[in-house]
């Protein structure tokens, strides 16, 4: 019932009831789709305020916008995170399709251990900043909508005591969404984002679906176990990142819709 009332409050709400609303983004084709939920929300006479670092790549906060931007500082430049961002991509199109699924693995891994620092810059600009704590926490939104694709967001959202929706496309091996989601995708049936199969897998296959399962299930675990400090410093109790978003009132996953 919980689930179905905020629902509602964040899509149907009449323009009489607008609510102010939170967004934590992404960048690329992330905020491209957060954009169309964002231009409904406005539409339906909403409130849309954006967390944007002064880095960020493909949000405009300098144009007139309907939206309100909260810019926060970061310790990197745009230059930085695009030249990270072409390296990512670089692998994602041109390198990938050429490499053993171990070597895509290993060499995935290591280019997201190298981009931690830039989420860690994210992250502090906006956690570490008590004032813009306060002043977001004084704005009384109703509801953040954030892309785990950035960490954070979800943090942000319980230090404001706000409840949050997750907008994912997908993760590796579909990690987040079965350990921190608990969304039912057990890799003998499922085919793992990655993985390259079909829902019409071979015994063999399956098989190796359940190896690449359990290979990305480790590289997230392995990459998380920084953020589980961080987290658990930041509530000021012990707790891990996966639990944190698994606390998510809803999750809005793009390959349905």
């Amino acid at each position: 019932m919980k689930i179905r009332l905020l629902f509602l409050e964040f899509l149907l709400l009449q323009r009489a009831t607008s609510e102010n609303i939170l967004i934590w983004p992404a960048v690329g084709s992330h905020w491209i789709n957060l954009k169309a939920i964002i231009n409904k929300l406005i539409a339906r006479g909403h409130s849309v305020t954006v967390a944007v670092s002064s880095a960020a790549l493909h949000i405009d906060y300098s144009e007139p916008s309907p939206v309100k931007f909260e810019v926060f500082q970061v310790p990197f430049t745009t230059d930085k995170y695009r030249d990270f961002m072409d390296v990512l991509l670089e692998f994602w199109i041109y390198e990938k399709p050429q490499l053993s699924h171990w070597q895509a693995y290993r060499k995935f891994s290591a280019i997201i251990e190298h981009g931690k620092n830039i989420t860690n810059g994210i992250c502090d600009g906006v956690i570490k900043n008590e004032k813009l704590v306060q002043k977001l926490r004084d704005s009384k939104f109703k509801v953040m909508l954030s892309d785990p694709v950035h960490f954070c967001g979800d943090l942000l959202a319980l230090k404001l005591g706000i409840p949050f929706i997750v907008s994912l496309r997908f993760s590796p091996g579909f990690t987040v969404e079965r350990l921190c989601g608990q969304i039912p995708a057990p890799p003998s049936y499922v085919p793992a984002i990655l993985s390259e199969f079909t829902d019409k897998m071979s015994f063999t296959e399956r098989v190796q679906n359940v190896l690449y399962t359990f290979m990305y299930d480790w590289m997230c675990k392995w990459l998380w176990r920084d953020w589980d400090s961080y987290y658990s410093e930041a509530l000021g109790e012990p707790t891990t990142l996966c639990e944190t978003m698994g606390k998510a009132d809803i999750w809005l996953i793009r390959t349905y819709w």
